[in-house]
């Protein structure tokens, strides 16, 4: 017992104050890690603010020509729209014309058929 009053002695003599939790830190002290999402939150809205101040470049592959698909899309481009250059660009979410350059996401995502009707559409619209 006198141990607990040295200490508080010590305290006051060094003017330190106990620290106090605020109320979502001690819920969160009696919560298990598994039911704990608060943490997660803010992280992501920071990476969020990140990437709108400093937006990503682009970062373009050239299509494997080797690929069934990629083959059926290099020949359709090229009769029907020589002057087109193909990148794939796996942060897109749809094909879209960029001054010349059509962009699409990656070959598996564009082998659905939402995404194929997307890239008839673009190349539609070019011609």
């Amino acid at each position: 017992m006198n141990s607990l009053s040295s200490k508080q002695q010590l305290l006051h003599l060094l003017q330190i104050q106990p620290l106090e939790l605020h109320q979502e830190f001690s819920a969160m002290a009696k919560t298990p890690e598994a039911e704990i999402g608060v943490l997660a939150e803010p992280v992501a809205d920071i990476q969020a603010a990140v990437e709108a101040v400093e937006p990503a470049v682009p970062v373009y592959s050239v299509p494997d020509p080797e690929l069934t698909f990629s083959k059926d899309v290099l020949v359709a481009l090229s009769e029907y729209q020589p002057d087109l250059q193909w990148r794939l660009n796996p942060a897109c979410t749809e094909p879209m014309l960029q001054n010349g350059l059509l962009v699409t996401p990656s070959i598996e995502l564009l082998q659905s058929a939402q995404q194929k009707k997307l890239l008839w559409l673009c190349l539609q619209q070019e011609s």
